[in-house]
């Protein structure tokens, strides 16, 4: 990824340093006073303990997307840092507090009350403290001349008319409010973003790193670095002329102000330090460290067998004789005789892994441009590399050896592709060839949407040949290859350049398949790197891949099957030989690799088209993911969980998994404590419903049968008919036996409609000028007062909560949805209160009674307990906290694994917890002050 430099550490530069007061070193007073930080040269009504609480609510606010790094050390060696800048400050309240975000962009930023965050990205790029100590600084000077104070008093007073503040929970609701505010200010003030605000965040931090005893210069050769100036700071010449780049005039500024600091003010050259080189090594290996941490009270029990994520890739390595496994957040290792499980990484959000040409380690790239090198014979991480890009890469690829990074990014200015080869060690640029390809629209907004995600899901054609040293990627014409040991392009011409133009994949290193998009039966195998068509043949195939050692067959994985998502094609019989619903599958030498129905992975022989000698093996524990569908039974005796592919129901008593099933994609549990789940269309089985009795271990396909128009939603089996008039009818039916329960007419269109947590309302969203909806506030005086306040009519909605067990409606409102909505997924119900999520990590409360707005809480509402009206949000990954009926903050619990699903037990009493480490923590919350549960390591 390349450099975004958001914000502040793209202004390390002062204009006008001349009235920089000397700096001293620590204890040497050779640099002068401190600056005066002159917290009184604006208007500002916070008092530093004010302006703290202000900073908490920015950080709740903002750290759900920005998770701390994976070893707590590193944040602590900042830390150090930070303490040492601060103590050459004049003494203050502000407790500068520093983190270190698990981030792939190259960043520095701060918020108020002493909150300091850097992004592992721009700590990899540091190369001593000198380096670091320059971007705290600068964010310290951020706060310590208080401009998110003067910026939040200026706002608050001129969108809200607001002059004061008191204690910290009126100053989240203030804060709150003034967010809405200024999502629809067309008229923003100076920030301290602006020039006048990173100057003199400049003057301050430019001064505690000096007269700390850093070197001054650290900062300049930082933003040289990140920034790819290379040393050019143009003049006032080509200022003149509008020649200087802004990166070029910030670097001049910097070494300017360096140059008038006085003698001796200062270290005089940076010098990383073992200390320094031990931390950097950490931070760019990126791995985390092992902690156990203890809920106060808490009750656990862990899934037994876990739950196993669904493969994404298996592979052989061209030795044969080791096996690797990838899903969304491990890679494992296996030994193919004996057939074993050797040892487990940590792979989160990774790249298709590979093994490096030798078979003697895996490596993997992320889209951040992180890769890491891994031993297979010392079981242990041996390299890892975090360069910079100069463009920001939207699809990336490493290469089998871990050598090079392949960068595929987008100049929006001449509409085109570019493609770089980078070292992946020092991000060198090694090739690159700027007119790649010209794309249309779709694909740039494919790739820019999907790198804006940072997803792993790859939109270019490409492939690696069996032994690993040589790329082909890029569309029709346009694809190039390379030969990846000496880094050089290889000249492809013929059939090969011309006549494929879709998918490809190469059998072994000398021939690859190809699909002719426009004239399928004119695919065929093509010699490499001549490109002749040695044999023609049909491939009516959407997407083709190689697999790892073909031997003498021409074997090649083939996507896209009507009832398989992957398969072993055989392109000398032209026969699919094998097939599989999971996107994991590989071939050596007749060898082949599948995923078992319950995670494990099959490892068999190909013989007379079959496959024989099967042997199984089950794989240790991976984190959680994302899951397709969760329900705990009513009496919290049991969980029912699934992925894509698989599931399962366990007994929460012991842990033990009772069911093993097929991937589901909606579950709940029955009164009775038998679950029904809707399963899809799998091979040869048709989509169907499926209940399950624990207490009898009886499980059953219903036997009535189910179309295209009836679903499984929100536990309920719903259809959808549309009406004369262009209405729409809601059936709701029995699960049991099909037989109808309700139905419900909407007179205009179907709405977006959601269960709220607690399963006892159904909530319907329908737009207010829809006729039925106008037709309703002519008779309802209620509804119709609260729709005169919307102002923008097109978000004014209508609001019907319906009990989910008769379809009648229970509580109605109006309301204006806020710019930030999140989608009706995000409303929830309990009793007289409406709970609406935000996209930008906030939930408002509603009386339905009054269609007034009560307050609003931090994180989005996960659980709700009907009886007790309690809710539970999670905010940051790991955190519960749970309000009761009138917002008071009962309990918080981090649970140090990222919170998976959330119920309530007992009456609220209970929360029933599900983290990514695949425990199931059952914590009690008592009518507190929010310290019910603390979380210790």
């Amino acid at each position: 990824m390349g450099p975004r430099l958001l914000s502040c550490i793209g202004a390390l530069v002062v204009v006008g340093v001349s009235g920089l007061p000397a700096v001293a070193q620590t204890g040497v007073p050779v640099c002068g006073p401190p600056p005066v930080v002159a917290a009184n040269s604006q208007p500002n009504i916070f008092t530093e303990q004010q302006e703290q609480w202000l900073g908490d609510a920015m950080a709740d606010m903002m750290e759900r997307e920005s998770r701390p790094a994976r070893d707590p050390s590193q944040s602590a060696y900042l830390q150090k840092i930070v303490d040492k800048l601060a103590a050459t400050l004049p003494d203050t309240h502000i407790q500068f507090r520093a983190l270190m975000v698990d981030s792939s962009e190259v960043n520095g930023f701060s918020m108020a009350g002493g909150h300091i965050y850097l992004t592992r990205k721009l700590a990899a790029a540091a190369q001593n403290d000198d380096e670091l100590a320059a971007v705290l600084g600068h964010e310290m000077g951020h706060i310590a001349s208080h401009q998110f104070a003067f910026e939040t008093t200026r706002d608050l007073k001129r969108l809200l008319g607001i002059t004061s503040v008191g204690d910290r929970a009126d100053i989240y609701a203030k804060f709150q409010k003034l967010m809405d505010a200024r999502m629809t200010d067309r008229h923003p003030g100076k920030s301290g973003d602006s020039d006048e605000g990173q100057d003199e965040a400049d003057r301050i931090g430019v001064y505690v790193t000096a007269a700390a005893g850093y070197s001054p210069v650290g900062g300049a050769q930082l933003w040289d670095r990140v920034t790819f100036a290379q040393g050019k700071t143009g003049s006032r010449f080509s200022d003149f002329f509008g020649m200087t780049k802004p990166n070029e005039k910030r670097l001049r500024g910097m070494m300017k102000m360096n140059a008038l600091l006085p003698a001796g003010c200062g270290a005089k050259s940076p010098a990383p330090g073992d200390a320094f080189a031990q931390w950097h090594r950490g931070v760019v290996a990126n791995q985390a460290v092992e902690a156990t941490v203890v809920i106060a009270g808490e009750k656990t029990v862990k899934l037994t067998p876990p739950l196993h994520m669904d493969l994404e890739r298996l592979r052989f390595s061209p030795d044969g004789k080791t096996i690797l496994a990838q899903d969304e957040g491990s890679v494992f290792t296996i030994t193919r005789d004996p057939y074993a499980v050797q040892f487990r990484f940590d792979a989160e959000n990774a790249l298709p892994a590979q093994f490096t040409p030798d078979s003697q380690k895996i490596v993997f790239g992320t889209p951040g441009l992180h890769s890491e090198e891994w031993s297979v014979a010392e079981k242990k991480m041996v390299l890892a590399h975090e360069p910079l890009s100069r463009h920001e890469c939207l699809e990336s690829k490493l290469s089998p050896d871990g050598r090079t990074v392949i960068c595929v990014s987008f100049d929006e200015e001449h509409w085109q592709m570019v493609l770089t080869l980078l070292d992946s060690d020092t991000g060198a640029v090694v090739w690159e060839k700027k007119d790649f390809f010209q794309p249309n629209f779709l694909t740039v907004l494919l790739m820019v949407y999907s790198h804006s995600e940072e997803s792993t899901t790859e939109w270019l054609p490409s492939s690696f040949s069996a032994d690993g040293n040589t790329l082909l990627i890029g569309p029709g014409e346009q694809k190039l290859a390379f030969d990846l040991r000496a880094r050089t392009p290889i000249k492809i011409v013929g059939d090969l350049k011309s006549k494929v133009t879709g998918s490809y994949a190469f059998i072994g290193n000398n021939e690859v398949a190809g699909v002719h998009t426009f004239d399928l039966k004119s695919s065929g195998i093509f010699s490499f790197p001549d490109g002749k068509q040695v044999r023609k043949m049909n491939l009516p195939v959407p997407a083709l891949g190689a697999v790892s050692g073909p031997g003498e067959k021409q074997y090649v994985l083939v996507s896209g099957l009507p009832n398989a998502r992957i398969g072993i094609g055989d392109l000398e019989t032209g026969k699919i030989l094998i097939t599989n619903k999971t996107a994991a599958l590989d071939v050596w030498n007749g060898y082949v690799l599948s995923e078992n129905i319950d995670g494990s992975v099959l490892l068999s022989r190909i013989q007379a088209d079959a496959l024989v000698d099967r042997q199984r093996l089950a794989l240790p524990l991976s984190p959680l993911g994302g899951l397709r569908s969760v329900a705990v039974s009513p009496n919290g005796k049991h969980l029912a969980l699934s992925t894509r592919n698989r599931g399962g129901i366990w007994d929460l008593t012991t842990g033990k998994q009772e069911f093993l099933l097929n991937g589901f994609t909606n579950a709940i549990w029955a009164d009775d404590n038998s679950m029904y789940a809707e399963f899809p269309k799998i091979e040869n089985s048709d989509r169907h419903i499926g209940q399950f009795v624990t207490t009898t271990r009886e499980a059953k396909m219903l036997s009535y049968t189910i179309d295209d128009k009836v679903h499984m939603n929100y536990g309920q089996l719903t259809e959808w008919k549309q009406v004369k008039k262009g209405g729409w009818e809601l059936t709701v039916h029995n699960l049991a036996d099909d037989s109808v329960l309700w139905t419900k007419t909407f007179p205009d269109s179907a709405p977006r409609y959601t269960e709220s947590y607690g399963g006892r309302e159904l909530l319907f969203n329908s737009q207010l000028k829809l006729g039925s909806v106008k037709a309703l506030l002519k008779e309802n005086e209620t509804l119709a007062a609260e729709a005169a306040t919307v102002k923008d009519k097109d978000n004014g909605r209508l609001i019907e909560v319906a009990d989910r067990t008769t379809g009648k409606t229970v509580a109605q409102m109006v309301l204006e949805l806020p710019l930030n909505f999140n989608g009706t997924d995000g409303l929830n119900r309990a009793g007289d209160l409406l709970y609406m999520t935000s996209s930008d990590n906030r939930t408002v409360v509603y009386s339905l009674t009054t269609g007034k707005q009560l307050r609003q809480i931090f994180g989005r509402v996960i659980a709700i307990d009907p009886e007790s009206l309690r809710v539970c949000t999670v905010n940051r990954r790991d955190e519960a906290v749970v309000y009761d009926a009138n917002g008071k903050d009962l309990a918080h619990f981090r649970s140090g694994s990222t919170l998976r699903h959330a119920s309530f037990r007992e009456h609220g009493t209970q929360l029933l917890l599900l983290t990514a480490d695949q425990t199931v923590r059952t914590v009690g919350v008592a009518n507190g002050d929010g310290a019910t549960a603390v979380a210790a390591q």
